[in-house]
């Protein structure tokens, strides 16, 4: 409601702002306590000159950062024109000297501007107006002296305030009897002079109150602070005092007088008050949570702060912003469906009159975003414990809703990849189990090589998978080192190709190639590279239905070596495109009727296209139309590639040297042994690393084979103790182990191993790894 009603006409007020919303808020306050208010607007120097050249107004209000100049400035030209209209200062830019300066230049008041000190603008205005017209009845009503200044009297004995004066002429100063205890004197104690009362205040605040003197022996305005004063008693107090230039003949000051009053509580509580506010909105700044609050009992009228406005895309600023629920530009969700303004959990809380917590909406903005907010409200209570409002926190949740649900996805991709690879891995275990049962039978030459074929293949098989799982973790966890050197795609296409010949002849594909006659040059790592060919090519295969077409094209394209392999086979989903190369992704495995595989060839395929710095991207025109999976990488300039000697090189077949194989399955020892011995080999056994050495010493083999993890001394000690004998360093060391991560090979290069074969390894890649060092 207006708290003040002129008689004479509205109050008119100039308001000097820049920022037009600043203006319009505290216009606002003035009309909400003013019912007779007329205010006008000043945003730039041209019209504040114009208005100043006008007058007629009773009221001015400034701020002190302005485009053109500073409030103190404003301030002047205001005085200099017109001595006894008010300024007021709301301004959140200045500081306690800016407003010494202002109170110096005649200031009426100084309010700092923060969304909780708007409400006091109307306030100080009425004040000052109020100032003005309490001058001017004071000059009218001289003939009430002494009633005045009887009620006076009285008002300042139920205020807790004395008074003071002081003589100018002689330099005496009197004091009211309540002015002693103030300064820690007994009551009565009257100081010998100003400069003696001076003497007390606290050193940090005599410099303003000397200002304030130099102020008001000008006459040209009344003067009040807040200071603080050292008490006789050793006391610090904060006294609240104010001073006026009573008599002045023209020439010379005559008589000061003023008031003072012990406001120290009132100072501590503000302080204490401050420093609450100033931690509560620390506290709401630091949190991501945003706060509404409504101060009706409906729950209606509802502002939130600038973190919620963030959120919600309806405007920001310091302190509370009033959203119109009216012209949102979002709507509220809950498990889908609209929720009516009625159900917001604030005002449910508000009309229940108890709290909701833990309440998740959904929050569907206009232009298709959305956002998942976490939501506790509870009501606000009066003395009376009737409902007056509510408040409400939220939280954005989003991102941990997304998190939960590609967690849940995770987790169901890991339940489906575990379930594939126990029934991968139990068919290739059965049909062993079934060959070797069939060779402890006296068995015809014709079965006992079908079963020898079949453990070949299902072992291969098996290789197959644990290579693909022990890649992916290497690569994952950035343990796996390239080979770099400049590679012809052309050959790498072909040795792919080669590597899966079996399987595309077997479901009758025709594979053609579409190759360039010039090379196609990158720098990297040729068995990688062979490896992401053929898991591409293994992928068309296996889901491409028999005698199907599969075409691989290469090219150099402005920089860019491009493979792309196309089938006509299932194709992929749109909506599973982007996921395709994810790990434990499979369109459909052999258990839900698919083909055979784990799910992370393409896995694979990516990361290692992503450690030669290119690309990875598959395409398809829905399922059944086929898909085409392409790969760019970096080219380089032709060069000459060095030819390699071809792996297994070495030392020919029944030379009869000397191989002594170490390793704590028996079982592994012994078959490896025999492997070498049908090689040519002359061999011996040992099965713990003691033995290793004791046999090493005696026999002085050509090459070692040692596993890692040994009982007794492991194959790192043992390799280390053979380079240390005078007939060590020319021995051939290669480890054959399940270690294999880079740190282990580091660990077996170090101890002098000339080779690191990680288990399953094939015999023939034991067998070609001794004759290559061996011979070299």
């Amino acid at each position: 409601m207006p708290e003040q009603v002129f008689s004479q006409g509205p109050l008119r007020v100039l308001l000097i702002d820049d920022n037009p919303d600043d203006r319009a808020l505290v216009e606002r306050e003035l009309r909400l306590r003013i019912e007779q208010v007329e205010v006008r607007h000043i945003s730039d120097a041209a019209t504040l000159a114009e208005a100043l050249a006008a007058g007629g107004f009773e009221v001015a209000v400034t701020d002190y950062r302005l485009r053109w100049t500073v409030g103190t400035e404003v301030l002047r030209e205001i005085k200099a024109r017109y001595p006894e209209v008010p300024v007021i200062m709301f301004t959140g830019s200045g500081n306690e000297e800016v407003a010494v300066d202002a109170m110096k230049e005649g200031l009426d008041d100084y309010i700092t501007k923060t969304p909780k000190h708007y409400p006091r603008v109307p306030f100080a205005v009425l004040a000052c107006f109020e100032r003005v017209s309490n001058r001017a009845r004071l000059q009218a009503s001289t003939a009430r002296e002494s009633l005045a200044k009887a009620r006076l009297e009285v008002a300042l004995q139920s205020a807790g305030m004395a008074t003071w004066q002081a003589d100018l002429a002689s330099g005496q100063l009197s004091c009211s009897d309540d002015a002693g205890p103030m300064f820690g004197h007994p009551p009565g104690f009257v100081h010998a002079d100003p400069a003696q009362a001076l003497a007390q205040v606290h050193p940090e605040d005599v410099a303003r109150l000397h200002a304030l003197w130099d102020s008001v022996l000008d006459g040209t305005s009344r003067v009040a602070a807040e200071f603080r004063v050292l008490g006789a008693d050793g006391e610090l107090r904060w006294l609240a005092g104010s001073a006026k230039l009573l008599q002045h003949d023209g020439s010379r000051a005559r008589l000061v007088i003023g008031t003072l009053r012990d406001v120290t509580a009132e100072v501590m509580a503000k302080e204490a008050q401050r420093k609450q506010r100033e931690e509560l909105q620390t506290i709401i700044d630091v949190l991501p949570v945003g706060i509404a609050i409504s101060r009706d009992a409906a729950a209606q009228n509802i502002s939130i702060t600038p973190y919620f406005s963030a959120l919600l895309g309806v405007g920001h600023g310091n302190g509370y912003e009033r959203i119109d629920t009216d012209e949102r530009p979002y709507r509220y969700l809950r498990a889908g469906q609209a929720l009516e303004p009625a159900d917001w959990p604030m005002r449910v809380a508000a009309r229940l009159g108890k709290p909701v917590r833990g309440e998740e909406l959904d929050v569907q903005f206009h232009d298709g975003r959305s956002l998942t907010m976490l939501v506790n409200a509870a009501p606000l209570f009066d003395a009376q414990g009737r409902v007056r409002g509510a408040v409400a926190a939220v939280m954005d949740v989003t991102g941990l809703k997304d998190v939960q649900r590609e967690l849940e996805k995770a987790n169901r991709q890991k339940s489906e990849f575990l379930s594939v690879l126990a029934h991968e891995l139990r068919n290739p275990m059965a049909a062993i189990g079934y060959s070797v049962e069939m060779l402890r039978h006296a068995s015809p030459p014709a079965a006992i090589g079908k079963a020898r074929e079949v453990i070949t293949r299902q072992t291969r098989h098996m290789s197959r998978l644990l290579d693909d799982l022990l890649d992916l973790s290497r690569i994952t966890l950035n343990r796996i080192v390239l080979d770099t050197r400049p590679v012809d795609l052309r050959r790498t296409i072909e040795q792919a190709c080669e590597s899966t010949r079996a399987l595309i002849e077997s479901l009758g594909h025709d594979i053609r190639f579409d190759l360039p006659a010039s090379p196609i040059m990158v720098l990297g790592d040729e068995v990688r590279l062979t490896q992401v060919i053929s898991n591409i090519l293994n992928n068309a295969a296996k889901f491409t239905p028999a005698n199907g077409v599969i075409t691989v094209h290469a090219a150099s394209e402005a920089g860019r070596a491009v493979v792309a392999v196309t089938d006509n086979g299932a194709g992929i989903a749109r909506e599973q495109l982007d996921t395709v190369f994810d790990m434990f992704s499979q369109g459909q495995s052999k258990v839900s009727g698919g083909t055979e595989g784990l799910g992370i060839g393409l896995a694979v395929v990516r990361k290692l296209v992503d450690l030669h710095g290119g690309t990875v991207q598959a395409s398809s025109e829905g399922s059944g139309r086929g898909t085409t999976v392409r790969i760019e990488l970096p080219c380089i300039a032709p060069d000459i590639v060095e030819e390699q000697p071809p792996a297994g090189a070495g030392v020919a077949a029944g030379t009869h040297l000397r191989l002594l194989v170490a390793d704590d399955n028996v079982d592994a020892a012994d078959l490896l042994g025999e492997v070498l011995r049908l090689e040519g080999y002359t061999v011996q056994v040992a099965y713990d690393g003691r033995q290793a050495m004791q046999m090493a010493e005696q026999w002085r083999p050509d090459a070692l084979v040692l596993d890692i993890g040994m009982p007794h001394a492991n194959g790192i000690e043992v390799a280390r103790w053979v380079r240390a004998q005078d007939w060590g360093g020319k021995v051939a060391l290669v480890a054959v182990t399940g270690w294999g991560q880079q740190q282990d090979r580091s660990a077996t290069l170090e101890a002098g191993f000339d080779d690191h074969l990680v288990k399953p390894v094939s015999p023939q890649d034991v067998v070609a790894a001794v004759g290559r060092h061996l011979a070299r």
